[in-house]
């Protein structure tokens, strides 16, 4: 599983400032030569008195530098949204300063350049916001209707509630609510899912409103869905399954050693032999040695070494009498 990593702003800072005000970006241009950001105001200012980038002295025009800079509004959509309070700042901002300079009112400029333009209306969402949400039964194709019809205990299909949560809320904790709520048990998994797509736990609803631009016509549709976890029990059978079946294979060496000719050898040899009387002591079985020939006096074994030449180890009878 990915482990999700928390950025912090100050580590965007560098790509969301504009290094003429130090501030974050306001109305972001862009220089075509160079592809780098400022504040609107900035580089015009700038440009009056120079031709060139302020960070990589590209040259930007010749005689008009004016011409080669273009409205950055994909970057000006991501400062806001990433930077708490910015908008709502700089639209306040803007509003005061025409309602104190009423001469200044640009007749053809836009509703943002005068600041009116509502939060609600560019789709700026803050943490604090409050975001109104439904919650619906998800039903799925045929095959799932007939896994629901087994968890119906669990969760109530065909029921629709309306929730305000703030934005900042996760859909873990989203998760968790439904199930303190509706008494689902913990051997069954709850996803909340939008349309037919499960929801990752670390998203939160403005992430969601964000990812799937959620327009504000109504409440934010969510579908929940509750499901046997029955994954990890057929890991853990598969386990135990594994463990027995190497115990009994363990189990099966032993007894394949116990009956081998080797084990039967080594059981024999360590019985005392039929000629020794009772009050004579049993012998220590003989070392093996790969060199060596056995041959049986008396009831007695007695090993030769024979030359490295000789391979292998041959016994002959001889008159009912074993001679290596």
């Amino acid at each position: 599983m990915h482990r999700t990593t928390r950025i912090k702003i100050t580590e965007l800072n560098p790509h969301l400032m504009c290094a003429l005000c130090g501030g974050y970006f306001i109305d972001a241009t862009t220089i075509i030569e160079c592809l780098h950001s400022f504040c609107k105001t900035c580089i015009v200012r700038y440009l009056e008195t120079n031709k060139y980038c302020p960070i990589c002295d590209v040259q930007v025009h010749k005689t008009r530098p004016l011409l080669s800079v273009r409205a950055d509004k994909t970057l000006q959509d991501i400062v806001y949204k990433l930077v708490p309070g910015l908008f709502k700042d700089e639209m306040k901002r803007r509003r005061d300063f025409y309602a104190a300079h009423p001469s200044a009112d640009v007749t053809n400029g836009s509703n943002e350049d005068r600041g009116e333009v509502t939060e609600e209306e560019k789709r700026i969402i803050t943490d604090d916001e409050i975001i109104s949400l439904s919650l619906e039964f998800y039903e799925g194709n045929k095959s799932e209707k007939k896994d629901a019809t087994q968890t119906e205990d669990a969760g109530k299909a065909n029921s629709v509630r309306y929730l305000r949560c703030p934005a900042a809320m996760t859909v873990m904790h989203l998760g968790k609510f439904l199930r303190n709520k509706m008494d689902i048990p913990s051997n069954f998994r709850i996803d909340v899912m939008y349309e037919d797509e499960p929801l990752k736990d670390y998203y939160t609803l403005m992430d969601i409103a964000y990812i799937y631009t959620w327009r504000r016509n109504g409440p934010l549709p969510l579908k929940y869905k509750v499901q046997p976890a029955c994954k990890r029990l057929k890991l853990a059978h598969s386990s135990e399954d594994l463990a027995s079946t190497s115990v009994h294979s363990e189990s099966d060496s032993v007894s394949e050693k116990g009956s081998s000719p080797a084990a039967l050898a080594s059981t024999s040899s360590s019985l005392p032999s039929p000629s020794h009387g009772p009050g004579t002591p049993a012998q220590s079985p003989p070392h093996y040695h790969p060199t060596a020939t056995a041959s049986i006096v008396n009831g007695n074994t007695n090993c030769h070494q024979l030359p490295p030449s000789v391979g292998r180890d041959r016994k002959v009878t001889l008159n009912g009498s074993s001679v290596c």
